[in-house]
């Protein structure tokens, strides 16, 4: 009888560390997937593997884990502002109006169009998630023209804009196919 437990603990053992891997690939075959379809798979994946959550995420998780990560661009951007803004020198007010103009717009992409896109997601609302990214999408690209028509040459910040708006479509395109 011992050996009969013995036997049983090592079929059931063996089963569950067995499949635990090719459970983990197969969840990571989805975000390979979905990151591949949204056009931009080496950032989509380098966000998606900042998330221990994304392994087990279904895409309507995947995508709420992109959100995350552009708020968390959001929030760099918004703090390059700040830094930017204290070593504005006087005869750049263009520059500083700009870049106070991008402040507030970010602000409001953070507080209002990201929060109201993971809603949106909550409640299975995918048309709207869609428009309040693409809609948070707008003030950064915004504020990325503004600078540019200001002569405003920080490379780091519009390098920074461009994978904001790169993981944004890349959360546009995993929330159209829903």
């Amino acid at each position: 009888m011992r050996m009969m437990i013995m036997k049983f603990l090592v079929v059931i053992t063996l089963v569950v560390v067995s499949n635990t891997p090719m459970s983990i690939k197969a969840e990571k075959d989805l975000m390979i997937r979905e990151c591949h379809n949204a056009r931009v798979p080496t950032i989509c994946m380098q966000c998606l593997e900042s998330d221990s959550s994304s392994i087990h995420a279904d895409p309507v998780g995947l995508a709420a884990i992109i959100i995350n990560c552009l708020d968390s661009h959001l929030h760099i951007l918004t703090n390059n502002i700040t830094t930017l803004l204290s070593k504005i020198e006087k005869g750049h007010d263009a520059i500083k109006t700009a870049l106070e103009g991008c402040k507030k717009d970010l602000s409001e992409a953070i507080t209002k169009a990201l929060p109201d896109a993971k809603n949106s997601l909550k409640t299975g609302d995918y048309d709207k998630a869609g428009k309040s990214v693409k809609l948070a999408l707008g003030f950064p690209l915004s504020c990325s023209d503004s600078l540019q028509t200001t002569k405003f040459d920080f490379r780091s910040f519009y390098n920074r804009i461009r994978i904001y708006a790169q993981l944004s479509n890349a959360a546009m395109r995993i929330i159209d196919r829903f």
